[in-house]
C-alpha cells in the first residue's frame, strides 16, 4: 500500500477528473429527512430531480403530485466532488433543507518529479498529516486526515476532512467525511455507468444562541436513487 498522503493526492485527482467527466444531465429522485429534535420537527421530502450539471440548473418536482419549481439540485448534485473547495449554506428549515451546497474548484496535486531536477524528492500534504486506519485493507483504504494548524489557525471554516474512504482500484472516494466543532458532513458515493455519484449525504449542524446559552441541533440527511442519464433533457428550459 502506498503512503497515506500519496493515496490521498491520487484521490483527490481522480475526483477532480470524474466531476470533470460529469454527463451533461442527470436525472435522479432523492428522499430526504429533516429532523430538529428539540422542537420535535420531522419531515421527509422527497423530490424528482433533473439537472443540467455544468451550471447546477435543475427542474424540482415534489412526489408524488406536488410543487414544480427551477432551482439548483435538491438537496446537493450528486456529481458533487467532496474533496473540493465549496460552500453549505443550512438553515434548519423542514422546507429547504440542505439550501444549498455551493462547488467552488477541485483540490488537484501535481507531480513534483515532472519538474525537478533533484536525486531525491520528498513530498508531504500542507494542511494534513494524513495516516491509515487499522481498517484499512487492499480492496478500500481508509486514510485518517488530521488537519494541521497552517490550515485552522485563522480560519473560519465549519469543519474540516475527517475521513476519506477510497476504492483502490479506481482511487476513487468511496466516502467522505467533514468533522468540525458544530458540524459533521459526509457524502457516500458509488459508480453508476461509469459515473461517480453521491448516493448518500448527511449534514449536522449544531445552532448556537448568543453566548451560547442556548442551542438547537438539525440534520439533513438525503437519499439519492433511481440515476438516469439522459441524452437531452425533458425540459426544454435545462436546454437553454
Amino acid at each position: 500500500m502506498i503512503a497515506a498522503d500519496v493515496q490521498f493526492r491520487t484521490t483527490a485527482n481522480a475526483a477532480a477528473a470524474a466531476f470533470a467527466a460529469a454527463p451533461p444531465y442527470l436525472a435522479y429522485k432523492t428522499d430526504v429527512v429533516v429532523d430538529v429534535p428539540s422542537l420535535r420537527r420531522h419531515k421527509v421530502i422527497s423530490r424528482a430531480v433533473e439537472t443540467r450539471t455544468r451550471d447546477d440548473y435543475a427542474l424540482l418536482q415534489d412526489l408524488p403530485n406536488g410543487q414544480r419549481q427551477y432551482a439548483h439540485s435538491f438537496p446537493l448534485i450528486p456529481t458533487f466532488d467532496a474533496i473540493s473547495y465549496f460552500r453549505v449554506t443550512f438553515n434548519g428549515s423542514q422546507r429547504d433543507t440542505l439550501s444549498y451546497v455551493e462547488p467552488g474548484p477541485p483540490i488537484t496535486f501535481a507531480d513534483p518529479r515532472t519538474t525537478s531536477h533533484a536525486d531525491v524528492v520528498v513530498v508531504s500534504l500542507r494542511y494534513y498529516h494524513a495516516t491509515y486506519a487499522d481498517d484499512s485493507n487492499d480492496r478500500v483504504a481508509h486514510i485518517l486526515m488530521d488537519a494541521l494548524p497552517s490550515l485552522t489557525h485563522g480560519n473560519n471554516s465549519d469543519f474540516y476532512i475527517h475521513d476519506v474512504y477510497v476504492d483502490t482500484e479506481s482511487n476513487l472516494p468511496t466516502k467522505v467525511v467533514y468533522v468540525g466543532p458544530t458540524t459533521t458532513f459526509t457524502c457516500d458515493y458509488q459508480v453508476v455507468e461509469g459515473h461517480w455519484l453521491v448516493s448518500h449525504a448527511t449534514y449536522v449542524h449544531t445552532f448556537y444562541a448568543p453566548l451560547r446559552v442556548g442551542r438547537i441541533t438539525a440534520s439533513a440527511e438525503a437519499t439519492n436513487h433511481d440515476f438516469a442519464f439522459p441524452a437531452a433533457p425533458s425540459d426544454p428550459k435545462l436546454a437553454q
